[in-house]
């Protein structure tokens, strides 16, 4: 949703934007060839400097920061590069596809690698440690909450019973196990049985929905407040995400007000050229 942003952004040169999930850099990179000031800030070092080489190769980085942190510290990192009063902040939630297909990370089932999934390696805490320490219960409710899945006990079952023999180390091995225990017709076909599963664990590795509820007003804070009101853009891809980001419209009506009636998502045509923004949803929150 590219378009989307630079339009609400209303980008413009010498304008300052702060980039919350560099990922590969693509927002950044269409911001910054419209003359955008951009602090990026990105929690994967290897990610960082990908989306780098990629801002360096388009001649892009006199008018870019990087900063290698993650988006709860927003307020620290933007006093650290003077950046304030901003005219815009993007959170964009989704995973790149290098992220998903990156060995060291694993927090995919399409390649095996090792049962990760920190986007920061300084977490203590992996995919491992959860899927082979938790109890029953607190697997069920895990899979259940954060991935919404509904054969979560059965699952969870499996897994109790293998994680006995040996432990469950590799992102096949789990993918496997759970591709064994779902029916054949699991959703129709229309997704793997271990999608929800990986999703649910990821979140819980990174934090993911308690970093933005912290982030979310301290960044609003960052806004500019001379008028037009510096704007925020919210894309999520979780419907906890979603959530998070409409509660935080409505608790901070003193501060922000919500642009649209209901979040944006993408064209057909955005969906037909990349299959996982399917379920992406837009919140714009402006300044008051």
């Amino acid at each position: 949703m590219v378009k989307e942003v630079l339009d609400f952004f209303d980008v413009a040169k010498g304008k300052r934007y702060i980039d919350c999930t560099l990922g590969d850099g693509g927002h950044s990179i269409e911001i910054l060839k419209r003359g955008g000031l951009v602090l990026g800030l990105e929690v994967n070092e290897a990610q960082f400097a990908k989306a780098l080489e990629r801002i360096k190769g388009e001649g892009l980085e006199a008018n870019f920061i990087g900063e290698i942190g993650n988006f709860k510290y927003i307020e620290n990192l933007a006093l650290k590069h003077n950046f304030s009063e901003i005219d815009g902040i993007l959170f964009d939630l989704g995973y790149s596809s290098s992220e998903l297909e990156d060995g060291n990370l694993g927090l995919s089932f399409s390649r095996d690698s090792v049962l990760d999934m920190r986007l920061d390696k300084s977490l203590s805490v992996t995919a491992a440690d959860l899927v082979n320490t938790l109890s029953q219960k607190s697997l069920e409710k895990l899979f259940f909450e954060y991935g919404q899945e509904k054969m979560s006990r059965k699952f969870v079952e499996a897994i109790v019973s293998t994680r006995k023999l040996k432990k469950i180390q590799t992102t096949k091995e789990l993918s496997d196990l759970l591709v064994s225990e779902a029916p054949l017709n699991y959703e129709n076909k229309r997704m793997h049985p271990a999608t929800r599963v990986f999703q649910a664990l990821r979140i819980a590795v990174n934090t993911e929905l308690e970093n933005l509820s912290l982030s979310l007003p301290r960044a609003a804070r960052l806004l500019k407040r001379s008028l037009p009101g510096g704007r925020m853009i919210v894309i999520s891809f979780h419907s906890l995400e979603d959530k998070i980001a409409k509660d935080f419209g409505r608790n901070a009506r003193l501060v922000v007000r919500e642009l649209t009636k209901k979040p944006l998502t993408p064209l057909r045509s955005e969906v037909e050229e990349n299959r996982r923004s399917r379920s992406a949803k837009m919140r714009i929150f402006e300044k008051i």
